[in-house]
């Protein structure tokens, strides 16, 4: 065979290879399209329209990792488009927003680029916080383009400024131009179950299960889901954790709810969580993952699918059962009897897209940590370098944060208080019944709903909200005026 027939049929195979990635890409199947592009690839090296499909995908996917891999593969040709394009997005993904809006706007004419390009950088704009920029972008392309995506994105900057009544309405526009957009449909079930419309809400909740980007996996493939309540009775059914450990907490009630309709129930959860969570209920079995066996099990449900295969359509049937727990009385925390002692926990899972407004800047603790007749303790384990040297120069701060959940609860089971934001903390105080403070951001998680006192979750938790959007002046102001009180009583009680 010559050297010209040669490379025609290597050509031919391109093509192929090539028409076969956009087929698979079209049909939103991106681990196969991947596959095809990087065949095709490895035939026609540099070959531009294949790197940016690739881009693409990696973007798409969420694979920032194999995007940033991917870009220094092919640093040699770091000056054409298609490489600027998925540098603009690795910049975003670093939080390095300042060199991703730069790299936008210098090829943001290019016509290919223009919407995508125009997404990231409203998106740059939102991590900056400046909403109006890019509220004018998302209008700019609701008249380039009546598509669902313009709406859905202005859904979701309205839904981060926790403005639910408006980005439900833009969720709703989403949704008639395209029905099926899982993710779409998930975001706008955010919005009903902010708004206590529990019905709709936990049944387009059930969507999480069918995004294309960072679905809710099965975790038990080979067990069967059940279609209804009548379907359990005499069961063995497995419920097994989804999300965080906050998360796996509030919704363990409905693990016990679950109880009226089969008696044989096991919940799987994280490692962290099995001590703790063995108090759940008798007849519950508790397991972590590694003491699964599928075969003993007629029906698998997911956590955070419990409401809706419940029919919860009402908080006022939202049951709280307190965990009661019987703690060794031996403790290595020694507690100043003549001082308030207080839990102290202020950031969460840095990774939830929301965390710079549900996560609280240290500083803001600064004059409740300088009332010497109380004694703190950090009850969360992550911070930041800037912190710890804070913390350590803090006399009445004291870090406890490495030890284990369970030894955790059984520190603040001794405490007068629980102060903290939305994490985990404020979960484990409120299903044990401890006196707690919750640290409320004005854009919520849906779970609190718009309540600003006190929560149905958890009767011992006393909500202090933001009246105003990222602010937490009033907080800290009612804060420092409730720990005083605390002091005062105190001393007149001695």
């Amino acid at each position: 065979m010559n050297i010209n027939l040669m490379e025609e049929n290597n050509l031919d195979n391109v093509k192929a290879l090539f028409q076969e990635g956009i087929k698979y890409l079209k049909q939103e199947n991106y681990e196969i399209a991947e596959q095809k592009f990087i065949e095709s690839l490895k035939l026609f090296p540099g070959r531009l329209s294949i790197i940016h499909n690739l881009i693409s995908i990696y973007i798409k996917t969420n694979q920032k990792d194999k995007l940033r891999y991917f870009i220094e593969q092919n640093k040699n040709l770091s000056e054409e488009n298609e490489i600027l394009y998925g540098q603009a997005f690795s910049s975003y993904f670093e939080n390095n927003y300042e060199l991703s809006i730069n790299i936008c706007k210098k090829i943001i004419k290019f016509e290919q680029f223009k919407f995508s390009i125009q997404d990231l950088l409203a998106s740059n704009y939102k991590k900056q916080k400046k909403y109006l920029e890019a509220l004018k972008i998302y209008k700019l392309q609701l008249k380039q383009n009546r598509t669902n995506l313009p709406f859905y994105n202005i859904g979701c900057l309205f839904l981060d400024l926790g403005r639910i009544k408006t980005a439900h309405y833009y969720f709703n526009k989403s949704k008639e131009i395209k029905a099926n957009d899982y993710t779409n449909l998930n975001n706008l079930s955010l919005c009903k179950l902010k708004l206590k419309d529990l019905k709709n809400g936990f049944l387009l909740y059930e969507n999480r299960l069918k995004k294309k980007v960072d679905p809710v996996i099965k975790k038990f493939s080979q067990i069967a889901s059940p279609a209804s309540l009548n379907e359990i009775k005499d069961k063995k059914i497995l419920i097994w954790d989804e999300q965080g450990l906050g998360d796996t907490i509030q919704f363990s009630r409905f693990v016990i709810d679950l109880l009226n309709y089969s008696k044989n129930i096991t919940f799987v959860v994280n490692s962290k969580l099995c001590k703790i969570l063995n108090n759940l209920n008798e007849k519950i079995q508790i397991y972590d993952y590694n003491n699964v066996d599928e075969s003993k099990f007629d029906f698998q449900i997911p956590l955070c699918s419990l409401p809706n295969f419940l029919k919860l359509e009402n908080v006022k049937n939202i049951n709280f059962y307190k965990l009661n727990i019987i703690f060794d009385k031996t403790s290595n925390f020694n507690l100043d009897p003549k001082k308030y002692n207080i839990g102290l926990s202020w950031s969460g899972n840095s990774k939830y897209f929301l965390d710079q407004y549900r996560s609280i800047p240290f500083n803001n603790f600064k004059k409740i940590l300088n009332l010497k007749e109380i004694n703190f303790y950090k009850l969360s384990k992550d911070t930041t370098e800037e912190e710890s040297v804070k913390i350590d120069s803090i006399k009445n701060l004291f870090d406890v944060g490495d030890n284990s959940l369970y030894e955790i609860s059984n520190l603040m089971n001794s405490l007068d208080l629980v102060i903290s934001s939305d994490t985990s903390i404020i979960h484990l105080a409120g299903i044990l019944n401890i006196k707690s403070i919750l640290l409320l951001n004005y854009n919520s998680d849906w779970r609190w709903f718009d309540d600003s006192k006190s929560t149905i979750w958890y009767p011992s938790i006393k909500i202090l909200k933001q009246n105003k959007f990222d602010n937490w002046t009033n907080v800290f102001v009612e804060l420092e005026e409730i720990l005083k009180n605390y002091i005062y009583d105190k001393k007149k009680g001695q």
